[in-house]
Order: C-alpha cells, then sequence, then structure tokens
C-alpha cells in the first residue's frame, strides 16, 4: 500500500514540529536548567514546558482544529477528528543529568487510527518515524526491524528494574532477562528507537502513560515489529477516538521485532 498525499503532508507537520522541539530543547541541554518536582515524584524543566508550548502553537497555525493531547499541557478538544499527543522530553531524567538517551514523541490520530508518528533524539540529531501504509524511515532511509528470532539471541532493554518489580513484574522480567542474549538499561523513548531501528530485539515498560507510547502502534508496524501492552493489546484508542486506558499511567509497553513477541509475552502470563 501508499501512504495518501495528505497523510504524508500530515507527516511532514510532525516531522517540521520535531525540528522545532529540538532547536528548542537543546538550548537548555547540559545547561544549569531549573528543575520542578511533580506530584508523582518525576521532574519538570522550563524545556519540557516551552517545548510542548512551541508545538501547540505550531499546531494550531497549520492544523486549526485538531485536538492536542500533551504531557504538560493536558488535553485540548478531545472529541476533534484529529488529535495530536506529544510528550515534548520523554526521558527528563536523563535530560537533567545531562544524558543524551531523551526524546521528543510526537503521534497523529484520526479517529483512533495513528497516521504519523515519531521518535526525535534531539542530542544526537536523529530520528525515526513512520506514516500510515507508506513505511517506517529512519534520518529519511527505510528502515526494518531485527531478523533475530529467539529470545536467547536477543538484546532486551528496559528502564529500572525498581519499577518493574514494583509494578508486580519483577520475577517475570528477571526470567526474560536471565534468557536474553544480553540486558541493558537504555529506556526511555531511546530503547524503543533501537527496536524500531533493528538495532535491540525488545524494549519493555511496566507503567507508561499514553504521551509515553503514542507513536509506537504505527512505528513498529511499518517497520515489521510488533507493539502491544505487556497484556496483549494493540489498540491505544478506540474506534470512536478515545483512549482505551487512562491517559496517565495506564498503560504498559512492550515492543519488539515482532518475531520473539510471543516467547516473551508467555513470561508474563498469569
Amino acid at each position: 500500500m501508499t501512504a495518501t498525499a495528505e497523510n504524508l503532508e500530515l507527516l511532514k507537520i510532525a516531522l517540521k514540529a520535531a525540528d522545532l522541539a529540538q532547536q528548542n530543547i537543546l538550548k537548555y541541554f547540559q545547561s544549569d536548567v531549573g528543575v520542578e518536582w511533580k506530584a508523582d515524584k518525576t521532574p519538570v524543566t522550563i524545556a519540557d514546558k516551552k517545548t510542548e508550548e512551541i508545538c501547540r502553537e505550531f499546531w494550531a497555525k497549520e492544523t486549526p482544529g485538531f485536538g492536542v493531547i500533551g504531557e504538560e499541557f493536558g488535553i485540548e478538544s478531545p472529541d476533534d477528528e484529529y488529535q495530536w499527543v506529544i510528550d515534548p522530553i520523554d526521558g527528563t531524567k536523563s535530560f537533567i543529568h545531562g544524558v543524551p538517551l531523551f526524546g521528543t514523541l510526537i503521534a497523529l490520530y484520526r479517529r483512533g487510527t495513528p497516521i504519523a508518528s515519531l521518535i526525535r533524539i534531539p542530542a544526537m540529531n536523529t530520528a525515526v518515524w513512520a506514516v500510515k501504509d507508506g513505511g517506517a524511515f529512519l534520518d529519511g532511509k527505510s528502515v526494518r526491524c531485527s531478523k533475530v528470532e529467539k529470545l536467547s539471541d536477543a538484546l532486551v532493554l528496559s528502564g529500572t528494574v525498581n519499577t518493574m518489580e514494583t509494578e508486580g513484574y519483577g520475577e517475570q522480567f528477571a526470567a526474560v532477562r536471565r534468557a536474553a542474549r544480553l540486558h541493558r538499561g537504555w529506556g526511555d523513548c531511546y530503547g524503543y528507537y533501537l527496536v524500531a531501528a533493528g538495532r535491540a530485539e525488545l524494549m519493555i515498560d511496566p507503567v507508561v502513560s499514553l504521551w509515553d507510547i503514542a507513536p509506537y502502534p504505527l512505528i513498529f508496524s511499518e517497520a515489521g515489529g510488533k507493539f502491544s501492552t505487556i497484556n496483549g493489546c494493540t489498540a491505544l484508542f478506540d474506534e470512536s477516538g478515545k483512549p482505551t486506558a487512562p491517559i496517565y499511567e495506564g498503560y504498559t509497553g512492550f515492543a519488539s521485532n515482532g518475531l520473539v513477541h510471543s516467547e516473551v509475552a508467555g513470561y508474563f502470563k498469569n
């Protein structure tokens, strides 16, 4: 299949928003930026807030009538046909420690169907993106997930193991790590970026919000991989365009090259 001209234009708008986000974020990276701590004990900075503001202002001009769901400023026009979803800095803890493994996540949905998605890693000036029926790309070149078929040959990625344990997945994930060829804690969006780019086989998150994972169903579908929740759900929105779970920490994330998905999922079945 081929992406429609309309969807390709919407992808261009997503990519331009990511350019604007990168330009703003890099003004603050590895500087003495002030950090606030939210009630949920996660950090936020002026870079997070200003980046989301810039993208919202850009979309208001380029795509009037589209809704927005964002980490920092919530939901705007949730009943609109099209919905932008943004996490301005996914991996703020990396950002505030001067570690380059953070990124901007942008996705566009039409009545629950993903149209365009991207992961931009500003400090590395690289991105993975996808458009519906048009493929996935790494910095403009077509990209596919890896062809590793067994967990025993796979590189498994995650964020902190502590969260796996506190969310009740400690024993299962320990078994996955032992069975894998290699495990590394290259988490947040960078982990998903590596799996989509064919450099790792699995990335897993035990608790995430909608904006943390919104780009992934489309990116992994177009790259030949698979994205689901840990319990196997593949849709983040229903057919009417409403989120299938609470948007704040109502989801889990499980992305793979597709070939090891079922094997790893077996470790998490009750």
